[in-house]
């Protein structure tokens, strides 16, 4: 007999980063599914690009804490970390280039942190 495998299930995160040079950042994003339960400390990966600001963005990725399990049997996990230095884009047309003549572009180098903990685990494989 095999042993069961706990069910793959996904978590969304919404997060607001750290203040730099006046602004910051909205982070959302679903993780990458993976086998588990509230109980096994797994983890999952996760990554994408943040919300433009400024004519800006920073991509981020890492990997979540361990599984904290709740009463109920469902879960949760914390995150926290440094996006990357900005990108921005300087060509005609496009979501950066109306979010630079809305707010000013920003160009100087920076970075934002972030912290919080994601939604329980959410679209369950069948188990």
């Amino acid at each position: 007999m095999h042993p069961r495998i706990p069910p793959a299930h996904v978590h969304f995160f919404e997060i607001i980063t750290s203040e730099e040079l006046k602004h910051h950042h909205l982070l959302r994003l679903y993780t990458f599914n993976v086998n588990g339960t509230a109980y096994d400390n797994h983890v999952h990966q996760y990554q994408g690009i943040s919300g433009i600001r400024y004519g800006h963005y920073h991509a981020y990725y890492g990997t979540t804490g361990p599984a904290i399990p709740l009463q109920d049997g469902t879960h949760f996990h914390l995150l926290d970390g440094t996006v990357e230095l900005n990108a921005y884009n300087t060509s005609r047309g496009g979501a950066l280039v109306k979010s630079k003549q809305i707010e000013g572009l920003i160009q100087e180098l920076h970075q934002h942190s972030y912290t919080g903990y994601s939604s329980v685990g959410m679209s369950y494989e069948p188990w």
